[in-house]
């Protein structure tokens, strides 16, 4: 569905070379759901039309162009480092997660109805730990993973946009569709949405627009859907907040994917090959209805044979359709490693604290369907890497020459596991093979009201993992002032101070 939309911009907004123009489009409608298909990025989802963000991986397709996986099992497995860093409660945080999933009925089954609308907690403890909830975090990227897009996000798709003097043009497309009628939605679980349309324009020139979502009745939940986790293309929950499991839409977008009324033209994975009766004789490219459910299987490291993984063979009944008739026909797929593998880094170099693989290698169907100027429908393919920053997600320090040395703003975010209970969070990295951190970096960057002084080069310390220090500043390298108080948990340290004295001096000293 594609809506076109015009806004007047000031003429004092047209002639400044830097500049912000916003308008709110809102769409009242009956409350309704939606879901969101995820696959590559098409050529117009470009950084200018809010596309490609840090932390997307694809966009928001159209219906009947969404991706699926079309085989009933996928595999996971941990590597080493994860291991080493998350231990076993990291190991269960991730496979309470897979369990949500696995204990889902088959499609042919599911009704949305019966889950909940909101599935979000908090636990204030956690929350005043900043911790992020790793379980919580993982369902969100299976569900991507799985297919699934941001729902409130995908409502309001920028395709294009023009700026004249008479205003802004602009066509948004709508991606999110009703799980019931599988109708266009701006509504998800429930919560009508709107959205605010932005255009800001860069030194360069450069024009960039925006997009937000926010629910029309302000006392509802802006998050609504495990698949919108942060929504508005912020990957990641609060810190204190998690999920308990699937909302109605969640499933529902699960339900359609895997649909056995769901047909299209699908190509088997490559090592999926015909078994007994038809191993030399079996369909390779066929019209394929969803699998109806997918049961994840852990795929284990085998340390006696010096193999990486343990190879896992599936037998599966395959059932396609052709001239009418449904054909079945006997399946084996020998997996030599996990489709999903768990990592465990300390060099991700991403505020986001993890990093996944995307979606480019993803199988566009499209021709095999008849329409090859289209974006799909696809096939996921394996192998996904799901990897998490193991001492968390960042520390950061803001600090200024004018404000009260007491008045800095410190924050650390770490991985964590909790839930709605009162059992004290379990904070990361717990494994016994953690990496022994003796050194304490800081990153400073400089900044005033007029120009960025940019990041001189990284300052470290002689701070053990869990040890603190003190963050310094001074005139004349004879007064020092203490900035603010941080703690090693390994993490680099954005330290962002603004000056407003003619030179300053920065110092990073050991708390003994």
């Amino acid at each position: 569905m594609k809506r076109i939309f015009k806004a007047v911009l000031s003429g004092i907004l047209r002639k400044t070379a830097l500049f912000c123009a916003a308008f709110v489009i809102i769409l009242f409608q009956r409350q309704a759901n939606a879901f969101a298909l995820l696959g590559p990025y098409e050529n117009w989802m470009v950084p200018t039309n809010n596309f490609q963000n840090l932390g997307d991986i694809g966009g928001p397709m159209a219906f009947g162009e969404g991706y699926r996986w079309n085989v009933p099992v996928v595999t996971y497995g941990f590597d080493q480092s994860f291991v080493d860093a998350f231990g076993s409660n990291g190991i269960a945080a991730v496979e309470s997660a897979i369990a949500i999933l696995n204990n889902l009925p088959p499609a042919s089954q599911l009704d949305p109805t019966t889950f909940p609308k909101v599935t979000t907690g908090v636990n204030f403890v956690a929350a005043s730990q900043s911790l992020v909830d790793l379980k919580s975090t993982t369902l969100f990227l299976l569900l991507e993973q799985l297919g699934l897009a941001q729902p409130a996000r995908s409502a309001f798709a920028i395709h294009d946009f023009s700026v004249s003097d008479s205003g802004i043009t602009t066509n948004i497309f709508d991606r999110n569709y009703d799980p019931f009628s599988l109708a266009p939605s701006e509504s998800v679980n429930g919560v009508a949405y709107f959205s605010q349309f932005s255009i800001e324009t860069n030194t360069l020139g450069e024009m960039y627009a925006s997009a937000f979502a926010f629910p029309v009745d302000p006392m509802e939940p802006s998050i609504t859907a495990v698949a919108d986790e942060g929504g508005n293309g912020v990957l990641g929950l609060g810190p204190g907040n998690f999920f308990t499991g699937l909302t109605q839409d969640d499933a529902g977008g699960l339900r359609y994917l895997l649909s056995t009324n769901n047909y299209k033209f699908e190509t088997l994975l490559p090592d999926v090959h015909g078994t007994g009766t038809n191993a030399g004789n079996y369909a390779n490219l066929a019209l394929r209805a969803g699998v109806d459910k997918i049961t994840f299987v852990r795929q284990d490291y085998d340390n006696l044979s010096g193999l990486a993984f343990v190879p896992l063979t599936n037998s599966y009944t395959d059932t396609y359709l052709t001239n009418g008739t449904l054909v079945s026909q006997q399946l084996e797929r020998v997996i030599s490693k996990p489709d999903f593998i768990f990592t465990a880094s300390t060099d991700l170099n991403s505020s986001l604290g993890l990093a996944r693989t995307g979606t480019t290698n993803w199988l566009n169907n499209a021709t095999i369907n008849g329409s090859s100027d289209l974006a799909g429908p696809g096939t996921i393919v394996p192998q996904i890497h799901i990897s998490f920053e193991e001492y968390g997600l960042f520390e950061s320090v803001s600090t200024g020459d004018a404000l009260p040395p007491d008045t800095a703003s410190v924050q650390t975010v770490r991985w964590g596991s909790f839930d709605g209970s009162t059992n004290a969070p379990i904070i990361y990295p717990t494994g016994s093979g953690v990496e022994a951190v003796s050194t304490l970096q800081v990153q400073l960057s400089l900044q005033n009201a007029s120009s960025h002084a940019g990041a001189i080069p990284i300052l470290h310390a002689p701070v053990n993992f869990g040890g603190a220090a003190t963050l310094q500043s001074s005139s004349n390298l004879i007064d020092w002032v203490s900035q603010a108080t941080v703690t090693n948990f390994g993490l680099p340290v954005d330290w962002s101070h603004i000056y407003s004295l003619p030179q300053g001096f920065f110092r990073v000293v050991p708390v003994q």
